[in-house]
């Protein structure tokens, strides 16, 4: 079974959503798995002003009370040129995907990581080729990669993918059959949750619901 897997790595529902996934790679390892950075907020000119820091607190901390995951409330990324563009975390996958794709989960949660507990700023080019040569690829090749038209032009292609499913928030995981879309999950849901839906799905190769415009603001990042 093809899963595709919509995310973005500054969508904090997502970041709840992580470990879920953890347990859903470990226990279904031949399911073949697709990341695919739908695109949260990318271009985004949003600085965190103090209101939007209280917009991100209230909403980390209900991710956290949800899925037990850490956040750093100090939010050491924030600067005087810190937007919240999602653009070029989502990059970053699409680069790693191509050097190392078996590690593309991996890289994922690091980001994630990185940013929600470290503090560290994703949109910098220079922090991600540091997370990149952790997993084993050079700075100067990952750099390469980021800044090419071929990357950007495949970033834009995941969003554009996303916009055509109808995936309006992450996380979204969700099959494709003869171009029919069929949702396993939007928003965020326990291990043993989408391991009941997991086990149907197996077993029916049928799953009784489509995606049709929902919204969940309270378990998934909407666009």
């Amino acid at each position: 079974m093809k899963l595709y897997y919509f995310t973005d790595p500054m969508c904090s529902w997502c970041y709840g959503f992580s470990p879920v996934m953890k347990k859903l790679k470990e226990s279904y390892p031949n399911i073949d798995l697709q990341i695919i950075s739908g695109g949260f907020a990318p271009g985004s000119t949003q600085k965190v002003t103090k209101e939007y820091k209280d917009f991100l607190a209230y909403h980390w901390r209900s991710v956290s009370l949800r899925s037990g995951q850490y956040f750093d409330h100090s939010m050491k990324f924030v600067s005087d040129s810190f937007h919240y563009d999602t653009e070029p975390s989502s990059r970053a996958l699409v680069v790693v995907q191509r050097f190392l794709p078996e590690k593309d989960f991996e890289f994922l949660s690091l980001m994630q990581k990185s940013f929600y507990v470290e503090g560290k700023d994703i949109t910098n080019d220079g922090v991600l080729a540091e997370l990149a040569e952790e997993l084993g690829i050079e700075k100067k090749t990952f750099l390469e990669g980021f800044h090419s038209e071929e990357i950007k032009l495949k970033t834009a292609q995941g969003f554009q993918f996303s916009r055509q499913l109808g995936v309006k928030g992450f996380p979204t995981l969700l099959t494709l059959e003869n171009g029919t879309v069929k949702v396993l999950t939007h928003g965020f849901q326990s291990f043993e949750s989408l391991k009941e839906i997991i086990e149907e799905r197996l077993t029916t190769m049928f799953i009784p619901e489509s995606f049709s415009g929902q919204s969940c603001s309270d378990i998934s990042c909407e666009c």
